[in-house]
């Protein structure tokens, strides 16, 4: 099976639609008692079940409560168009409470956050990119200026200013080169991977991350400066944590083996792609996270962005 095959097989995951918060109505209850124990409004919670008489409750009767984030999972054949209709929010809410980069692209058995409350933004999203000032990319075999400026939505004339290049012709494997950008660098280059981020895991998990595909051996290097941590743990197997000179910490796992740790540069070696870990049954790749202020972000817009 071909990496990417192996990739998108994993989208074809089904779970039948979470339930929304409910409650059911039991002797005593009134609205306004309910409305108060759950936090909403008697208006809103008339508006949410479409109740003719307010002051007709049934025992046993079920209301659905407004205002409570719920989980939809995604089913083959949603769009998110549709989910946003079925909870009465929009396209955009959507995008921005799950890191969604690409609003036409969502895959079945992904969890997504919907904001119970009709008409209302979510709470505000962590950063989806991280990384200030220039950045630095390592060559690599086969590279030109020219392939390098494309990938980084720059031009020749800019890379040879930013460097101070005599010979534009002349770059040679390993040599580091400054690039307009976030100050990220992207940890594998030429990696295969699309927006995983939120797909269901084994044992209720979720995956936070992005997995990055490349042939075993192929080397990770540090996407900022900082200091690295080597690590050996049971599910991520052997793991890079870097905490960068930003506040943020990366982690790189399932390499094959690790490279340098303490004090590095961005760009600098930090381990190889392999199956360590519980990826042996996979092919060889790089799980990367991004966790700023204790809280995990969506690395595929940070790759994307950074041409990665």
């Amino acid at each position: 099976m071909s990496v990417l095959a192996f990739v998108l097989s994993a989208t074809l995951l089904f779970s039948p639609l979470a339930d929304d918060d409910e409650h059911i109505v039991v002797p005593g209850d009134t609205l306004s008692a309910i409305a108060k124990d759950y936090n909403t409004t008697l208006l809103e919670l008339i508006e949410a079940n479409e109740l003719d008489n307010p002051d007709l409750i049934v025992i046993g009767e079920v209301l659905r409560i407004p205002g409570r984030d719920v989980i939809h999972i995604v089913e083959p054949g949603d769009t998110l168009s549709k989910i946003a209709a079925k909870y009465g929010t929009t396209v955009e809410a959507l995008a921005a409470a799950n890191g969604i980069v690409d609003v036409n692209r969502i895959f079945a058995g992904s969890e997504l956050t919907v904001s119970g409350r009709s008409g209302t933004s979510p709470s505000p999203a962590p950063p989806t990119t991280v990384g200030t000032g220039p950045g630095t990319y390592v060559v690599v075999a086969g590279d030109t200026l020219g392939a390098i400026a494309a990938r980084h939505d720059t031009t020749v004339r800019r890379l040879i200013e930013l460097n101070d290049l005599t010979n534009p012709n002349l770059i040679t494997s390993g040599q580091r080169l400054l690039v307009p950008g976030d100050g990220f660098v992207c940890p594998l280059q030429g990696a295969v991977y699309i927006n995983d981020w939120h797909f269901p895991r084994p044992g209720g998990r979720i995956h936070l991350g992005t997995d990055l595909f490349a042939p075993q051996g192929t080397p990770v290097v540090a996407p900022v400066s900082g200091k690295v941590e080597q690590i050996d743990g049971t599910l991520g197997g052997l793991q890079f944590w870097l905490r960068g000179d930003d506040g943020n910490l990366y982690i790189g796992s399932h390499m094959s083996a690790f490279g340098l740790d303490g004090r590095l540069e961005a760009g600098d070696l930090v381990g190889y792609v392999g199956t360590t870990g519980n990826a042996k049954s996979t092919p060889p790749h790089l799980h990367f996270e991004i966790i700023v202020d204790d809280t995990e972000i969506n690395p595929y817009p940070t790759l994307r962005a950074n041409g990665c």
